[in-house]
């Protein structure tokens, strides 16, 4: 099973069964044409189909919910058209009248043709239904649309997901949550893709739909009977505020269950700290002075000063504009983060990385960086384009880039494991919706904005963001002293590989097992081993970095080896290898831990062999003794582990230079 999918759609797979019952849902709101020009449920079906290639869930079971969703949408959408009739007339849409043209020239087969069309697939049965299809004809079209839509995004899907499935591998774990964030904002762009394109004529149905409800004889005998569940339904239904308010508090109620899985995921499930460890210590691995320099000056944006002074600059500016309801909302939002962010750093008392690279002295959990680019960045681009300063497309972009950005900064810095950056997104995020709720109920309450002052507002935000970034240009960073690698000594290393006290098993850095260590030698540095390897024809892996990582990526697609292409990395202990080799005919990987010193001092190195993927037999043992040979090896035993028959050779490399 790929652990790929399992980071980059946690959410869907989180679900487990229900997963089948969320993607039918979303296929039946597509098909329904209410809902189609909101809910994009092609792109939650192909993500589907993408978890059916990886392993999570099953090709024909999906099929059949999306099938019967898709179906049930249409009858919705005919039904709702017989019941609309003539007495209420809808306003025309683009995709009405598309969907109109189509039941004209195409009939019945409109029907599958308009499946694949988005909002279109939900007008075609309203179109049929009104113009009069005869209902036995309709069921026989919609039932094979349905199925038809059901095979193809299934499929286009799996084919989304193959493609993972093999680059996922080879990609850096650590780029993982930008492309969760990248997802998230290629749905959230669809959303509102939707929602601006068929929010006015939406409007006006939930308006034809009501006048119609109003007087529907049920409705009118439930009223009668019980006019306060009536009032208190039509509340609920009200476009202008109930819809909202509810809207708001199902998405809080989302995140703060998000939250609260993540944290005790953090104090519950043992995966987790070795999981944020392995990731820290791959981050170590990727440092380059270039990086360190931009990622320490671009983490300072959420630095309490520099995140302080945007957040007055921006709170006053919004307010000297006339736009207080959202300058009080965005003020809620940064206030009310701080303070939990503060608290639950309190709470939960977590230590930072040892491999920090600036020195900070607050808790690491939840990050309060990851916090601030959502509750400041990402509710400051909310607000302006709800003031319509900015569109929609400028807001996602920058609110994705802030809190994308920040988080990867505090991941590449090791100032803060994975779990820390994931669950300050989702506490930023509850603050967010907050700030947002907040800020419509002051501008429905205040009845009109302030007056504007758009000099003081242009001179009070420009000056505030002109400190903001004066600290951050000449901020000077105290680096930490670096607790640097703990070198072990192995007093009676035999009896230490038999005691489980030398680790031997290998892992990737989503914890699945690796061929272990099957060698130990003593003598020789892994620096000096990679050198006589290197003169007997042995091939250096590339180092793990973006150029090694995209040449990974290539190699994928094409399936043809490339000297640049990184390898999958893999720790020992939750340490990753300090060097990788290929063998001369590249049929297996060799990797090297600097496990510590011996009671002579001599160095203690690990070795794990494996066949290369790709290469046509097992290689390990030929490759193994090769190896050996030309590091000068000799002597060696073998070392009983464990009842499982796994076994470690303990050998001697002498430093002099051996003839061979």
């Amino acid at each position: 099973m790929s652990t790929l999918s399992s980071q980059i759609l946690p959410t869907l797979d989180a679900f487990g069964f229900w997963s089948y019952w969320i993607i039918g849902l979303s296929s039946l709101l597509e098909g329904w044409w209410l809902t189609s020009v909101i809910v994009p449920g092609t792109l939650v079906v192909d993500a589907g189909g993408a978890l059916v290639r990886l392993g999570h869930m099953d090709f024909i079971d999906l099929a059949w919910f999306v099938g019967i969703g898709a179906i049930l949408g249409g009858e919705l959408s005919w039904h709702s058209g017989r019941w609309l009739g003539d007495r209420v007339r809808l306003p025309r849409s683009a995709a009405f009248a598309r969907a109109q043209q189509l039941i004209r020239k195409r009939g019945g087969l409109a029907l599958v043709i308009g499946r694949f069309f988005g909002p279109v697939a939900g007008f075609v049965p309203l179109a049929a239904a009104l113009a009069g299809m005869e209902r036995r004809r309709f069921v026989v079209w919609n039932i094979v649309s349905g199925l038809a839509y059901a095979l193809g995004h299934v499929t286009i899907g799996y084919a989304a997901g193959d493609i993972m499935a093999r680059l996922g591998p080879y990609l850096p774990r650590l780029l993982l949550p930008l492309a969760l964030v990248a997802i998230l904002a290629l749905v959230t762009w669809a959303v509102i893709h939707h929602l601006r394109r068929g929010l006015p004529a939406l409007r006006a149905w939930g308006r034809a739909i009501r006048g119609r409800l109003e007087t529907w004889p049920p409705v009118l005998r439930f009223a009668a009977r019980h006019p306060r569940a009536a009032a208190v339904v039509a509340r609920r239904l009200d476009p202008e505020r109930g819809l909202l308010n509810t809207a708001v508090a199902a998405l809080l109620l989302y995140f703060l269950a998000v939250f609260v899985d993540g944290a005790f995921d953090l104090a519950f499930v043992p995966g987790t700290e070795a999981l944020d460890q392995r990731i820290a210590n791959l981050a170590h691995a990727f440092w380059t002075p270039g990086g360190l320099s931009l990622a320490a000056w671009a983490t300072q944006a959420g630095h309490v000063p520099v995140a302080a002074l945007v957040a007055l600059g921006a709170v006053l500016g919004l307010a000297l504009r006339g736009n207080r309801a959202a300058a009080f909302g965005l003020a809620t939002a940064v206030v009310g983060n701080a303070v939990t962010v503060t608290l639950l750093k309190l709470a939960f008392g977590r230590a930072r990385p040892s491999l920090a690279y600036i020195l900070e002295s607050s808790n690491s959990f939840p990050s309060g960086h990851a916090a601030i680019s959502v509750a400041l960045y990402g509710t400051l681009a909310m607000m302006l384009w709800r003031e319509r300063i900015i569109g929609p497309t400028v807001a996602i972009t920058a609110g994705v880039v802030m809190a994308a950005g920040l988080g990867f900064t505090r991941l590449y810095l090791v100032e803060h494991f994975l779990s820390d950056v994931l669950n300050g997104w989702v506490v930023g995020a509850i603050w967010m919706v907050i700030g947002f709720a907040v800020s419509e109920t002051v501008r429905q309450g205040a009845g009109r904005e302030g007056r504007r002052h758009p000099v003081l507002s242009l001179t009070a935000a420009g000056t505030c963001f002109a400190a903001a970034l004066m600290i951050a240009v000449h901020a000077d960073p105290v680096l930490a002293p670096g607790a640097g690698k703990s070198t072990a000594v192995f007093a009676n290393l035999p009896g230490a590989i038999t005691g489980n006290a030398f680790p031997l098993d290998v892992v990737t850095l989503a914890g699945d097992p690796l061929p272990p260590v099957s060698l130990v030698s003593t003598g020789l540095g892994v620096d000096g081993i990679v050198g006589r390897l290197a003169d007997g024809g042995w091939i250096a892996a590339a180092r793990p970095d973006v150029v090694s990582g995209l040449a990974a990526l290539g190699q994928g697609i094409t399936d043809r080896p490339l000297d640049a292409a990184m390898v999958l990395p893999a720790f020992l202990d939750t340490r990753p290898a300090d060097a990788t080799l290929h063998s001369p005919a590249r049929d297996t990987v060799l990797r090297l831990w600097g496990a510590g010193h011996d009671g002579t001092g001599a160095p203690v190195v690990g070795w794990a062999l494996e066949t290369a993927e790709g290469a046509d037999a097992p290689a390990p043992r030929p490759a193994e003794a090769s190896a050996l040979s030309l590091a000068g090896a000799r002597g060696g035993r073998t070392l009983a582990v464990d009842a499982t028959g796994k076994a470690v050779r303990l050998v001697e490399i002498p430093p002099a230079p051996v003839r061979q």
